[in-house]
């Protein structure tokens, strides 16, 4: 089989009417992975993150907790396209539905990491 052929089974090669979600997806992937890089080694060596704690004490982690929302991003992203595929077949609708919700999770998780960059800037 050669390099680049079409009969060559391409992981990110989706249909056509879903691009558009997963290019949103791929580029809110690329922003939070760049984001973190940037603030990772402007940030001091701990940060407020977990809010939800009982005790203020609690609410600090080490920097390196940032790389959280980037890898849960990248993991969302590589599963949603893997389901994508599998279901493409299926009902258009299905998977166009689908296809926007990756979006939303993506959105959600860069807001989120976003919000803890803002506060820790």
């Amino acid at each position: 089989m050669q390099f680049g052929s079409r009969s060559q089974n391409n992981f990110f090669l989706l249909p056509k009417f879903v691009k558009t979600p997963f290019l949103i997806v791929y580029l809110l992937t690329l922003t939070s992975a760049l984001a973190t890089l940037v603030f990772y080694f402007r940030s001091q060596p701990q940060i407020p993150l977990f809010y939800s704690l009982p005790e203020p004490a609690q609410h600090l982690a080490a920097k390196e907790w940032l790389f959280l929302f980037p890898g849960l991003a990248l993991a969302s992203t590589l599963v949603h396209v893997a389901i994508t595929k599998s279901i493409a077949n299926s009902d258009r609708l299905l998977v166009i539905l689908f296809s926007w919700s990756t979006v939303v999770v993506q959105v959600v998780l860069v807001l989120a990491l976003f919000r803890i960059i803002y506060i820790i800037s």
